[in-house]
């Protein structure tokens, strides 16, 4: 046991820059995967609390002709309960110079915004009386008496900061049918018609926050965009008011024309003018009604769950509010179904989730097939400089099952250490994303839900195929006898290249690029490998860039996006960077007896260092040449996942800086290496098989 020990502990030793290249490997791997799983579920988990404790309202039934009667809102309360419903309305009108068209009145604002405005109107007479999609006071003005009170949505990058400063005012000519009026000291009964000029003055009270406009830029309005072909193009808001009671309550001069008929019969006189209280109720704007379904489990927003519960409501809605002999076609024209989906905040914050999601389950394939690839080449090569060892252990008596367990340990502790690593860089991660997102959002607290999904996979998939390729390296090398593992490995046998049958090219060449070429190509596994690599390396670098590119130059996929592909691309080059770096050193390691021989016939360091540099230069720049289309064909399912972006949209410059960037990191690994090979001992290297 203690020789077993000892053997094992100086294996550590002997084997610490593979150790730690596994480490590495696995930590830049399955830390990104992980990052970006954690990402999407924490995403996923924050905005179900969010909804959960702001009372999130799951439909909202918009009435298309008008206002929702009282039975209409006791029918829904008895099925969901009266602290489950709330009824209020909306009004979208589009200000240009002051001026707009509301409910086919021209009217005059001062100091409203032009653009799209949306006016919320409440069942309530307080914010604090708002059950559903709670409105959080974030600024409390202290106005007092003067106007109608209102107030604002809070400021962000898309609503201007309210100025108090300044009166609100709403000017207009209204008309009004009316039954009675004030003539002549009494009142009179007939058929009028009131022309009312209306100024109504407006105190701005507060700021507010509606859960429904969590994001802080391009939320959408319900008008449609005049110029554009497309009938779904809507115009973004410029400004959200929220009024409590009345929208007009005045008192003005205002001319009546008509017939009285009580207590006499004639017609009122030209330019008769009375005085009248003139008042519009928002409770003549209700035309939407809010309703949060009762919790039915445990589920998260989105989910297909919550999905399927919220459309089984749609329809007991629609049957609950329509007569049995009504026609369908009627039914869909009394009102419209609206959920979470049709809200721009909550619907966009869930697609970014679902986009993260799809990068990360595309580039996560990638990454660990470069993991297994990178790792496994280590595991193997390491078992083939071994083989002395395992024929020692053999010798005294050691089964193959405890030499193997030897080498599964080593590579168990690698994977294990860098999947201990990676949870922790996935933890960071996921932080680092969602915080991104306050770039477009007011984001919701960060949930402390844990998510394992991405984390368990990525890491259980390196774990097994490391431990089973270990396996089998093992089983391989201890079927032989230990005579046969105590002799050098036969080398492989030398014959011409591809390139020795092209005399015009091969003539040319001098000697040590001729020796080179036969070296790069006499390996053919390890070339492919090597290759392979380092091209799955630069596509996954060029797709880091192609989304960067993306955001930053075609102004597509919006600011939250372009922290994604900046980590996207990290990842990647740090992916690159030690593909590179640990084949590069495993090629040094097997051939230190060679380079060592190079020293000894009187070469210099430069020129040793050269034999191994034209090597890993040749051999890289295949795999990045391979890469560019690989990269290309990666770039097309990224852009389909995230639904925007194209491989011909890509700008030319990103095409010339992948290839480049990795060509970089190439250069960075060979001075990085340049000590160990001119450090190496030539009397240990050329007696080490001895």
């Amino acid at each position: 046991m203690r020789t077993y020990l000892k053997t094992f502990g100086r294996m550590f030793k002997r084997h610490a820059t593979r150790l730690v290249s596994v480490f590495l490997m696995v930590l830049v791997s399955v830390g990104f995967t992980a990052g970006i799983g954690m990402a999407t579920d924490k995403i996923d988990y924050s905005v179900s609390d969010y909804y959960h404790a702001e009372n999130v309202s799951d439909l909202i039934l918009m009435n298309t002709q008008g206002a929702f009667a009282d039975e209409d809102v006791t029918a829904l309360a008895e099925r969901y309960g009266e602290e489950n419903v709330l009824r209020g309305g909306m009004l979208e009108f589009e200000v240009k110079n002051g001026k707009a068209i509301v409910n086919d009145t021209e009217v005059t604002f001062t100091n409203v915004p032009d653009g799209v405005v949306r006016v919320y109107v409440y069942d309530c007479d307080a914010p604090d009386k708002v059950t559903q999609n709670t409105l959080t006071p974030v600024d409390d003005f202290g106005a007092g008496d003067g106007g109608i009170r209102v107030y604002a949505e809070r400021a962000t990058e898309q609503f201007a900061q309210q100025d108090t400063s300044k009166p609100y005012t709403m000017s207009a000519t209204i008309t009004q049918t009316l039954d009675t009026i004030e003539y002549m000291g009494m009142e009179v009964k007939g058929d009028f018609t009131a022309t009312v000029p209306v100024r109504q003055t407006y105190t701005m009270a507060g700021t507010l926050m509606n859960p429904l406009h969590m994001a802080v830029r391009d939320d959408a309005s319900f008008t449609d965009d005049p110029a554009s072909d497309d009938e779904e193009e809507t115009l973004p808001l410029a400004a959200v008011y929220y009024v409590f009671g009345d929208l007009v309550s005045l008192t003005a001069e205002v001319e009546v024309t008509g017939t009285i008929t009580s207590p006499v019969s004639m017609e009122v006189p030209a330019n008769t003018t009375v005085e009248r209280e003139v008042t519009v109720s928002a409770s003549e704007l209700l035309n939407q009604i809010y309703i949060t379904l009762p919790d039915r489990g445990d589920y998260v927003l989105f989910s297909a769950e919550y999905d399927d519960y919220v459309e089984e409501e749609k329809a007991a809605v629609a049957s609950l509010l329509t007569d049995d002999t009504q026609a369908e076609e009627d039914t869909q024209a009394y009102f419209e179904s609206l959920t979470l989906h049709e809200n721009f905040s909550f619907e966009s914050f869930r697609a970014y989730g679902d986009k993260i999601a799809g990068i990360g389950i595309v580039l996560m394939v990638v990454f660990l097939f470069v993991t297994i690839l990178v790792v496994l080449s280590t595991m193997t090569r390491l078992l083939d400089e071994e083989r002395a060892q395992i024929a020692c252990l053999q010798t005294i008596g050691y089964s193959p099952a405890r030499i193997i367990v030897k080498y599964l340990l080593f590579a168990l502790i690698g994977t294990i250490i860098g999947g201990f690593g990676a949870y922790f860089a996935g933890l960071g991660l996921a932080k680092i994303i969602y915080n991104n997102f306050e770039w477009n959002y007011t984001l919701p607290p960060y949930s402390s839900h844990i998510s394992l999904t991405f984390y368990l996979i990525t890491a259980a998939i390196i774990l097994v195929a490391t431990l089973a390729a270990t396996a089998m390296a093992g089983l391989k090398l201890t079927r032989l006898e230990p005579a046969d593992l105590l002799r050098p490995k036969t080398p492989k046998a030398g014959k011409k290249v591809f390139l020795e049958r092209i005399p015009f090219i091969w003539k040319h060449l001098s000697f040590k690029y001729k020796s080179t070429l036969r070296n790069v190509l006499r390996f053919k596994m390890r070339f492919l490998m090597t290759v392979v690599a380092v091209a799955l390396s630069t596509a996954l670098v060029l797709a880091g860039l192609a989304v960067l590119d993306c955001c930053l130059f075609q102004d597509i996929g919006g600011a939250s996006m372009i922290a994604i592909s900046v980590i996207i691309l990290i990842f990647a080059a740090l992916l690159n960077f030690v593909v590179t770096y640990t084949l590069t050193n495993i090629n040094i390691s097997e051939r230190e007896r060679e380079l060592a021989t190079l020293m000894v016939l009187g070469y210099y360091d430069g020129e040793v260092a050269g034999y191994i540099y034209r090597e890993i230069y040749i051999t890289s720049s295949i795999g990045i040449l391979v890469g560019i289309p690989l990269g290309a064909l990666l770039c097309m399912f990224v852009f389909r996942v995230m639904e925007f972006g194209s491989v011909p949209g890509i700008s030319w410059f990103v095409w010339v800086l992948a290839p480049v960037l990795s060509v970089v990191f190439t250069i960075l690994v060979t001075l990085i290496l340049r000590h160990k090979i001119v450090k190496i001992d030539m009397n240990e290297s050329l007696k080490a098989i001895e």
